[in-house]
């Protein structure tokens, strides 16, 4: 999940593409993804839980994105390892999470969310 975050950040859709399920991929998944990166500015991501067994692995996770407010991608990912690599398969949309302005910021500055970036 965090090397797929990261290559949102990066522009990176080759990457993207390479990890997501072959079955899963649609003729205008690169001109879908470039709109997203070039449409989004990312700001933190937060792994809430994550369990594997076996082929199977879900992540559910929070990417946090420049808006007004502070947006969030409130995410629980279905991911498969095949042929000793993971695909990411899909996804089910959640609610966004409340954020307390007592803890650390999703951006990793090491200031509080108060001091850093307004919580929602």
């Amino acid at each position: 999940m965090r090397s797929r975050y990261s290559a949102f950040v990066r522009g990176n859709i080759a990457y993207l593409i390479a990890t997501l399920h072959p079955d899963k991929r649609q003729a205008d998944d690169e001109t879908i993804l470039r709109q997203t990166i070039e449409d989004t500015q990312w700001l933190g991501l937060k792994i809430i839980r994550h369990k594997s067994a076996g082929n199977n692995a879900t992540v559910e996770f929070v990417a946090f994105y420049q808006d007004e407010p502070i947006g969030q991608l409130h995410e629980r990912s279905h991911f498969i390892k095949e042929e000793k690599q993971w695909f990411y398969v899909d996804g089910e949309m959640l609610a966004p999470i409340k954020l307390s302005r007592n803890e650390a910021c999703f951006c990793g500055s090491g200031k509080k969310i108060k001091k850093c970036h307004s919580s929602q």
